[in-house]
């Protein structure tokens, strides 16, 4: 990654895990680290489901413009092999992103993370963004601190481009 490239890193995270991941990872890029935050309380069952049908649920006004951003990475649980609905409301709203390259990692209790990242990938291409790599850690991994190899690995390829 060029000294001077601005990236941000932008996460939702339900019982930490995905902060974990996120944190860590900005910190590794000298990236900027936003935080996806719901608009209300969710209820988590109910959340499920949307996400599980790829619908959105309200979130609060957030980073959005990517005008003065040169790479996005978007860091998300998996929910039922999808990713919750309050990281899809994100990407429906991101703008100012043709042309950029993005990056996407997971974090997941066990599977599903390949079409968790599909969805991402899907929705930032079709805002004309330019996928470019993308990672899962393990929930267990995460808890232990066991997910630096991977993280350092994601972060060496994202500073490449």
């Amino acid at each position: 990654m060029r000294i001077d490239m601005a990236s941000r890193v932008v996460y939702y995270s339900w019982k930490g895990h995905t902060e974990k991941v996120a944190t860590a990872l900005a910190k590794l890029l000298g990236a900027e680290l936003v935080r996806i935050e719901p608009d209300r309380e969710c209820r988590i069952g109910r959340e499920a489901m949307k996400a599980f049908l790829g619908m959105k649920s309200p979130i609060r006004p957030t980073k959005n413009d990517l005008s003065g951003i040169d790479a996005l990475i978007i860091a998300s649980p998996v929910w039922a092999g999808k990713v919750p609905p309050y990281v899809n409301a994100y990407l429906d709203s991101v703008r100012g992103g043709t042309g950029k390259p993005f990056h996407v990692i997971v974090e997941m209790g066990g599977r599903g993370d390949q079409s968790a990242i599909a969805r991402v990938r899907k929705a930032l291409e079709r805002k004309g963004m330019e996928f470019v790599s993308s990672a899962s850690t393990i929930e267990k991994d995460v808890e232990s601190g066991a997910f630096a190899g991977t993280l350092e690995q994601f972060a060496a390829g994202i500073r490449k481009q």
